[in-house]
């Protein structure tokens, strides 16, 4: 099995790409995400593939859930900056194919899944036209 194979069947977190565990995920991120008041929200753990929140119910009880980065407003941000930062056309395959697979395979909010779509895309098309004008020029 090639690396290229293998990288087609991984997350953006299981690839690498993305370490959403170490971010410092806030009550007010976690409170935007889960569309709920940050005053019930009482402590956000951060796992590597999932964020543990505990919140206030209705009834004021605390209840503890996992719940999916790819909610959260820094997933999408951290990954369009993941592509930009890849300067030319062979650093930006590898996260391509991983890109399409975690979109194909998970669940995202509609808007956030097209965002990064939008970015990948303007990225990859970017890093072809300056390939182009590099090959012509030299």
């Amino acid at each position: 099995m090639t690396r290229k194979t293998r990288n087609t069947r991984q997350s953006l977190t299981a690839s690498g790409w993305l370490k959403p565990q170490r971010w410092q995920i806030s009550k007010i991120e976690a409170a935007e995400a889960l569309r709920m008041p940050v005053n019930r929200i009482v402590k956000v753990y951060p796992k590597q593939h999932q964020v543990i929140v505990v919140y206030l119910n209705q009834k004021g009880q605390k209840c503890s859930s996992f719940f999916s980065y790819r909610l959260f407003a820094r997933w999408e941000q951290e990954t369009i900056a993941t592509i930009a930062s890849c300067r030319n056309q062979q650093a930006l395959a590898p996260l391509e194919i991983i890109v399409q697979y975690d979109l194909e395979h998970f669940n995202y909010p509609v808007q956030s899944a097209d965002a990064i779509w939008d970015a990948l895309l303007h990225h990859i098309r970017r890093a072809i036209t300056e390939q182009r004008h590099t090959q012509k020029c030299a």
